[in-house]
């Protein structure tokens, strides 16, 4: 009855080569972070980045890689203290076992105001931030916020400018404009791509195909398992009944006769 528990094993096994959101395992990346969550900074700014998934009992397993070139830091953690120019380009990061991230690309300014957005590729549906950022933190007076040359939001004070279930209409080129002592100033203008997230939903739309086709096959198999442990049992059966059978039908055997004195 043992053979029959294959089915299952196999479709438990089977199972776990997915993740939650129906994609296979194998294709888990390492994910990386800012912090701050801002891609463009000043020059003299910090930034930490940090390499998300490393599951590794190891201390030092974690590689980054800018501009193509392999970084000596081996720790999950990447600070950047007084950014450079030379600190701006790509930067990607691989924790042990999974494969390298997707590249984030840093860019170091030397300006008066610099927009900022916590993303600039956004997926439909989702929320992004931008803020207007004036150099050395210094404050920013009556801000306002601009798409494609067209005023969206304006403050006395300076406020961060949130877009919620963002959609296409939300892809466009912002900037924004402020007052720091006294004096008008205009940051450099950062295209904001919102994308239809039709390669996702489609491949969503496979697994979500696939997986109950492999829980039909593997359920065929686990019944053809089953039926075929079943009927070897049977046989097995029918085979220790035909040999009591015969022990039964044999004749017993006769004394034999005493012959005449």
């Amino acid at each position: 009855m043992s053979t029959s528990m294959g089915g299952p094993a196999l479709l438990w096994t089977a199972l776990l080569l997915f993740s939650p959101d129906g994609m296979p395992a194998a294709a888990w990346k390492s994910t990386l972070s800012l912090n701050p969550p801002w891609n463009r900074i000043f020059q003299g700014e910090n930034v930490t980045l940090r390499c998300n998934g490393n599951n590794s009992l190891e201390v030092n397993s974690t590689k980054w890689i800018h501009n193509k070139t392999m970084l000596a830091v081996t720790a999950p953690r990447l600070d950047i203290v007084h950014a450079t120019f030379q600190d701006g380009g790509e930067y990607r990061c691989q924790s042990k076992n999974l494969i390298p991230s997707q590249p984030v690309y840093l860019e170091v300014f030397s300006d008066w105001l610099l927009l900022q957005s916590s993303s600039e590729v956004v997926q439909e549906g989702e929320s992004f931030l931008i803020r207007c950022h004036g150099w050395k933190n210094r404050n920013v007076f009556k801000v306002i916020y601009y798409k494609d040359g067209i005023a969206l939001k304006y403050w006395y004070e300076n406020y961060n400018y949130s877009i919620t279930n963002a959609t296409t209409k939300d892809s466009g080129n912002y900037h924004c404009t402020g007052k720091i002592w006294q004096i008008n100033h205009t940051s450099e203008s950062l295209k904001i791509t919102v994308k239809k997230d039709s390669f996702h939903q489609s491949s969503n739309y496979s697994w979500q195909l696939l997986i109950p086709l492999l829980v039909a096959i593997l359920f065929a198999v686990d019944t053809a398992l089953f039926i075929s442990t079943q009927k070897q049992f049977a046989f097995i059966l029918k085979i220790k009944s035909t040999r009591k059978g015969n022990k039964r039908m044999d004749p017993q055997p006769q004394p034999k006769p005493t012959p005449p004195k």
